[in-house]
């Protein structure tokens, strides 16, 4: 049997199998025939013909590898997030690991614990952004702990923040922060800031 018969024959088949599919159902149909033809087309492939499109198509449905895989990818997109040198981030960040940590002195934070909280919220959820990382408040809370900010009213610093965004329930103990727009150039303010200081 010809390729082009044995296309015409799997279509066929096809066909016959989804056609009880009408009406209201009609793009159901299209789905369950597209379907079915793809698995058709790359069961029936025997190896003396051209491969099948879903065949071929198979072959390219390795995923892109995005990871910044070396401290020097991290830094360069640190950098460009908060608009400083790369060579700079090292003097906010440490970024040997693939989850990066804040590497400030604590007396470059402000001494309060509420503007301390959120100047770490600023830079925790900045470089987590650049990286392409979700950010908790547990992640937070942790660096806050770190610091000596941490305080008792440390949920109520982070959600009465106008800067970011908390989602989740409230008493939930890790809760996503997401950065606003107006965050976002704050914590480039204070980046380019710290690290202007560290120059001066």
């Amino acid at each position: 049997m010809s390729t082009i018969d044995e296309l015409v024959e799997i279509v066929e088949r096809v066909r016959v199998a989804t056609q009880s599919l009408s009406g209201d159902e009609f793009g159901l149909r299209e789905i369950a025939f597209e379907k079915l033809l793809e698995h058709e087309l790359s069961t029936t492939h025997n190896g003396n013909g051209p491969p099948s499109v879903m065949a071929a198509s198979k072959q390219n449905d390795v995923s892109v590898d995005t990871s910044l895989s070396s401290p020097q990818m991290r830094a360069d997109e640190v950098a460009q997030y908060f608009g400083i040198d790369p060579e700079s981030t090292g003097d906010l960040f440490d970024l040997k690991e693939e989850v990066p940590a804040l590497n400030l002195p604590a007396n470059r934070l402000t001494q309060t614990k509420a503007q301390g909280v959120r100047e770490i919220t600023l830079l925790v959820c900045g470089v987590r952004t650049a990286l392409g990382l979700d950010t908790g408040s547990q992640d937070i809370k942790l660096v806050a702990e770190h610091y000596n900010r941490l305080d008792a009213n440390f949920m109520k610093h982070l959600t009465g923040f106008d800067k970011v965004a908390v989602r989740g329930k409230p008493g939930s103990p890790n809760r996503l922060v997401r950065m606003r727009a107006t965050g976002a150039e704050e914590c480039r303010t204070l980046a380019q800031r710290l690290v202007s200081d560290d120059l001066g």
